[in-house]
């Protein structure tokens, strides 16, 4: 997870989230299956981002936990990347 903030010089005035899914996450259907889930986590705690940029990198074992797991890592770890302003 990675996270820079938004200020007056870089214009990023919302959150922007991007995914990186790294290829041993398996093929292209299980990399986007894990994309969507990924988003659906990320939707529903973009009320608490800060405006700034996120980068969310899964490795290949977050393919296999299941969406409830995946999203009690994946959501507290990104509200707290835009809460600190750093790389988690």
């Amino acid at each position: 997870m990675s996270f820079i903030p938004g200020d007056h010089g870089n214009g990023l005035t919302r959150p922007h989230v991007a995914y990186a899914i790294d290829k041993r996450c398996g093929n292209a259907v299980h990399r986007n299956l894990l994309r969507r889930r990924l988003r659906a986590i990320v939707a529903d705690v973009a009320r608490d981002l800060h405006p700034g940029a996120y980068l969310v990198r899964t490795e290949p074992a977050a393919q296999e936990l299941s969406f409830q797991d995946l999203a009690s890592i994946v959501a507290p770890t990104v509200v707290a990347a835009g809460t600190k302003g750093s790389q988690l």
